[in-house]
């Protein structure tokens, strides 16, 4: 597996894994302002079929989030 990571100052960020079946994506968009919400999007392309799944937190979600990735002592 080959894995690559780009980001750019619009904030977004791409982890991208190539595997001997396919490609693996993971982009994680920022989205700065009233409600300052992250996307989150998941692409596999696997044999010319791309799945996409995805999903928007809001600020006070993210919040939330980190509140309970805490309490999991998954980050600090």
């Amino acid at each position: 597996m080959h894995s690559t990571f780009q980001s750019s100052s619009s904030g977004q960020a791409i982890v991208q894994n190539a595997t001997t079946v396919g490609v693996e994506q993971l982009v994680v968009t920022l989205h700065p302002g009233n409600d300052s919400s992250v996307e989150i999007q998941i692409k596999e392309d696997t044999s010319g079929d791309v799945v996409t799944s995805s999903i928007s937190i809001n600020q006070s979600g993210l919040q939330q989030l980190v509140r309970w990735l805490r309490d999991q002592g998954a980050v600090e």
